[in-house]
């Protein structure tokens, strides 16, 4: 039976294979925060889910938390009210005028004229087709005291747009 005897050039791959696998053991157990320079690891780098929350300066975090949201399902055109299980936020909504909900902050630290409020509609608790709903920031039409103004409209093919009390919708405040 023949032996088989490693030749110089495979004897000096294994051992530039084992000294580049030492290497990399070795540079990941001693490189730490302060042998990076700032700036340096950029998002891209980053492997996505790996900051959470708890990674972030409070700062940030407020920065990108919702303040306050509000849901108004259309239950009815008698019924006007925010479903308490999906609101934090706002302590009441009114409807004064077809098609206008007039919305108050329960938060007085929230400016509504500094903030870039987002309403959309919820076309599973809206009656019709062709729906919209806008904020006003205004909140032109409410009570005094009110922050925020919904207006919710609905459109036919051929005819004017016209106020809707039928739309469902939900309002976040960043």
């Amino acid at each position: 039976m023949r032996r088989l005897i490693p030749s110089p050039a495979m004897l000096v791959a294994c051992l530039a294979l084992v000294l580049s696998l030492g290497g990399v053991s070795y540079a990941a157990t001693r490189i730490g925060t302060k042998d990076i320079a700032n700036n340096a690891i950029t998002s891209v780098k980053i492997r996505d889910g790996a900051v959470g929350p708890a990674d972030l300066s409070q700062a940030s975090r407020d920065t990108l938390s919702v303040r306050a949201y509000g849901y108004v399902p259309w239950k009815g055109d008698d019924v006007v009210a925010l479903e308490a299980a999906r609101t934090r936020g706002f302590s009441s909504v009114t409807r004064p005028l077809t098609g206008v909900y007039c919305l108050t902050l329960t938060d007085a630290r929230i400016d509504p004229t500094t903030v870039a409020p987002i309403v959309t509609v919820d076309w599973d608790k809206s009656a019709g087709a062709n729906l919209t709903a806008y904020v006003s920031v205004s909140a032109a039409g409410c009570p005094e005291g009110s922050d925020l103004a919904v207006r919710t409209f609905s459109f036919v093919a051929g005819k004017p747009y016209k106020p809707s009390n039928t739309v469902g919708f939900t309002v976040l405040v960043p």
